[in-house]
């Protein structure tokens, strides 16, 4: 197989709060999923993202808790890089567009630009707070939504129907930290020629039938009805990369046309890290590469639409062959909630669940596409009757007959009857299914793939009854721990915790070298290890424990 150089990107999460469940199935695991299956195969893979520290809501949030927009990144930046490396996110950097390698690249990215006339100044109309002496750019200023009439919406993109519209546009606009009505004011600005990039970013989408139906139709009909416009990219207050226009002292670039460069200096900065400057340049410059982006549907339009736009502007990039948009988490039938606290914390699950737990129940209810829930009776369900009775309690008792009738020895096989041969050759093709699902960016499927050859086993087990002394037990017990070792390779990309524990008890390596390993066979006569139990039963007092707090808050 070509080895391929694949670069995997997840959406920057803001800074000033913690991450939640919602965030981790819908954005972070399933680019995990694919980056630790990419590196499996061989392709030389570099998974990157990093907290977004730029925005409006950093600094509004910083102002809210009386303190710098530096003092509260810093403060929740080692809370999300701690959650992540204990759920096994296996990103090759962790990132901060606050970071002077971020601001050069920024730099340099619009220069170019600039140099090339996608940039121009323009005189333009900005709401202004007189109460508090403030220009009220994107989530300064909050209103009525000037295309779908949605309420409380700030004035960058309305989170209803996602539309993308300038502040100034909102209809009965507020000032968002004093509640008072704004006024015009006029200034200059500089702004983006995305009018002149509509039919280039076309022939980029069209040919991704690919991607999820809902984020290609949505872009494509975006494109073809409304077409793009130019885009005012500066900012009047004091944080974030500096724009590099002549005559633009004392303003910013606007949030969203920096963050998605910290995909690029994320890299860079690995590349750095590495010892290799330019390393970078061999997964954004290299037509070959392919990049895949992870994200969630308010995220669409950015990643969909403005990054290929600017990358296309450029002209050096490469550009994403994946984006992949999920849907939304809800929690027990009602939207997420930070404000209200109707959330599930994933520093607070860590506390109870084993992260392979968590990995499983968020791929299991992945808003792939279409909204999902986080329901606590549901967790319970799935945990106990799914990965514990048939993927954890199948490999246990494999385990434990292996120990009690052949003393932890890999049997040597007699004649292979149908069902024997039926059940290996299902173990032994198995990854090709997973592998497909995963490539087509369908990680749910992928996983339920796992689940089925565990119920393969657990079927073969159940009506060979190896622990009868009247059956073939040698050779049904030398099939079934051949169906361990194929589970122990196709799940380490879902469950990598998980998966090193069985390759203990396997007596092989705790990480698989490679995908096509999940073929291979154990040997007769190796010795295995002691068994051990993978999950712990969740009770059904703890569950209602939980729901009864939540109702509370």
């Amino acid at each position: 197989m070509e080895r391929l150089k694949v670069l995997v990107t997840a959406a920057l999460p803001y800074s000033y709060a913690p991450r939640h469940f919602g965030h981790l199935a819908g954005v972070y695991l399933p680019a995990d999923v694919m980056a630790r299956y990419m590196r499996l195969r061989g392709h030389e893979t570099v998974f990157v993202s990093g907290t977004d520290e730029n925005a409006t809501s950093i600094v509004l949030e910083a102002m809210r808790r009386g303190m710098g927009p530096k003092e509260l990144c810093d403060t929740y930046y080692p809370l999300q890089r701690s959650v992540f490396d204990q759920l096994g996110i296996s990103f090759d950097i962790f990132s901060r567009t606050s970071s002077p390698i971020h601001y050069k690249v920024c730099e340099e990215f619009y220069r170019r630009l600039w140099e090339k006339g996608f940039v121009y100044p323009k005189k333009v109309l900005q709401l202004y707070c007189p109460k508090d002496e403030k220009s009220l750019p994107d989530r300064f200023v909050i209103g009525t939504c000037p295309k779908c009439g949605a309420l409380d919406q700030y004035g960058e993109v309305c989170e209803a129907c996602g539309s993308f519209y300038e502040a100034y546009e909102l209809k009965e606009p507020r000032c968002s930290l004093c509640g008072s009505k704004p006024v015009l004011k006029e200034s200059v600005h500089f702004f983006l020629k995305l009018s002149a990039l509509t039919e280039r970013v076309l022939d980029y989408v069209r040919p991704k039938v690919y991607w999820r139906k809902a984020a290609y139709n949505k872009t494509v009909s975006w494109l073809e009805e409304e077409g793009l416009r130019d885009k005012d990219i500066t900012r009047e207050y004091d944080w974030g990369p500096p724009a590099p226009f002549p005559g633009s002292e004392g303003q910013v670039l606007y949030n969203w046309v920096e963050n998605l460069l910290g995909y690029i200096s994320a890299t860079k900065e690995l590349s750095i890290n590495l010892g290799n400057p330019r390393m970078y340049l061999e997964y954004w410059t290299d037509p070959n590469t392919k990049i895949y982006c992870f994200l969630g549907k308010d995220n669409l339009f950015f990643h969909t639409i403005l990054f290929p736009a600017i990358l296309i502007a450029h002209g050096d990039y490469t550009l994403p062959h994946n984006v992949v948009v999920s849907e939304f988490v809800g929690l027990m039938g009602r939207k997420i909630s930070t404000s209200k606290g109707w959330v599930v914390w994933l520093h607070d699950l860590l506390k109870q669940y084993d992260p392979d737990v968590i990995r499983f129940y968020a791929i299991m209810i992945a808003p792939e596409t279409k909204d999902t829930d986080f329901d606590w009776e549901d967790f319970r369900e799935k945990v106990n009757n799914v990965l514990i009775a048939t993927y954890g309690n199948f490999i246990n008792r494999v385990m434990s007959l292996v120990v009690s009738r052949c003393g932890g020895v890999v049997p040597k096989p007699g004649k292979m009857d149908s069902q024997a041969d039926r059940t290996l050759s299902y173990a032994l093709s198995c990854g090709e299914r997973v592998a497909e699902s995963v490539e087509n960016s369908e990680i749910r499927a992928g996983f339920l793939h796992v689940l089925n050859l565990a119920q393969e086993g657990n079927r073969y087990l159940s009506e060979a009854r190896p622990w009868e002394g009247e059956s073939d037990y040698k050779t049904v017990l030398y099939v079934l721990i051949q169906v361990v070792h194929a589970l122990s390779v196709i799940s380490y990309p879902y469950l990598p915790f998980t998966s090193a524990r069985v390759r203990r008890m396997l007596n092989v390596d705790e990480r698989p070298a490679r995908w096509d390993e999940y073929r291979a066979q154990i040997p007769p006569g190796h010795n295995i290890g002691k068994p051990e139990i993978l999950f712990r039963k969740i009770g059904e007092e703890e569950i209602k424990e939980k729901i009864r707090w939540m109702t509370k808050t």
